[in-house]
């Protein structure tokens, strides 16, 4: 029984990984205007670009069932089982398109909500791929995928809380009056959701904080995974690298940028963690 991966382009994984794991991604949508993109045909460079001078945020929307349809008949001509891991469906509704195309076939079809966001569901793309590689049965692979958001911590957060709040993930209040006290969130996804941590103040404290939290929830020698997430901050990101490399040495440490659907709730301030459990 050939095994089969289909994610959502807010995975985050590269071509070279695309390719290694045979991963059939769906894309979600970005609308500018009334002109809709997919996500994965945009130059992130010119994207970031344009959402940093943007005076009107851009939307984004989830996949088609239909968009699902289509990726699955072309896997189905390899694969004889498919198991979908899609980003959070608090979040997105990016899960029910897949499980209403899902219902169109005969092969079983495996849709799971991570209930992660951008490289934690990489990860666990990743993950399954090395499984499937391994023999591992379908059954705990459907297993394996549903549990693993137990097994990640995700924080982040952003110098600009109106991208934040123009995608209606907190209230034009708060994010008003964040910006004039320069606070800046850490925001963690749990279960699936967006829950706010604490505001600190200043650059350094926002770094401290996001390796603190990492590491309280996951001590250094448990620490198999870190992802460093970000789109503008280069030098942030060297730094939080270094943080975490000198907290737990053992650890595989690497930084990569924001894809344009989470980078768009965040905006190009936009930094984070994602960190898994060995």
């Amino acid at each position: 029984m050939k095994i089969g991966l289909v994610s959502d382009n807010t995975c985050n994984l590269t071509p070279e990984e695309i390719q290694k794991y045979d991963v059939r991604i769906v894309s979600l949508y970005i609308e500018r205007g009334s002109v809709y993109s997919k996500a994965v045909d945009l130059d992130l460079d010119k994207y970031y670009e344009e959402l940093g001078s943007a005076s009107e945020l851009p939307t984004t929307s989830q996949p088609s069932p239909q968009d699902f349809i289509e990726v699955f008949e072309e896997a189905l001509k390899t694969y004889d089982v498919l198991i979908v891991p899609v980003l959070s469906g608090k979040l997105s509704g990016t899960n029910v398109s897949a499980t209403i195309a899902a219902r169109d076939f005969e092969q079983p079809i495996h849709v799971v909500d991570s209930q992660l966001i951008a490289d934690g569901t990489g990860l666990l793309v990743k993950n399954l791929g090395d499984l499937i590689q391994k023999g591992t049965p379908v059954k705990e692979l459907v297993e394996y995928a549903s549990n693993f958001h137990n097994k990640t911590r995700t924080f982040f957060s952003t110098d600009d809380l109106s991208y934040l709040q123009k995608g209606g993930r907190i209230g034009k209040a708060k994010a008003l009056m964040g910006n004039l006290l320069k606070m800046k969130p850490v925001i963690h996804i749990d279960e699936g959701e967006l829950k706010p941590v604490e505001n600190v103040r200043g650059n350094k404290k926002l770094l401290e904080s996001l390796v603190s939290h990492i590491l309280k929830e996951i001590p250094p020698e448990n620490l198999r995974r870190a992802r460093v997430q970000s789109i503008w901050r280069k030098e942030d990101t060297v730094t939080l690298e270094k943080m975490l490399r000198e907290e737990a040495p053992e650890a595989e440490i690497e930084s990569r940028i924001f894809e344009p659907i989470i980078g768009t709730h965040l905006g190009p301030q936009g930094i984070g963690i994602i960190g898994e459990m060995k």
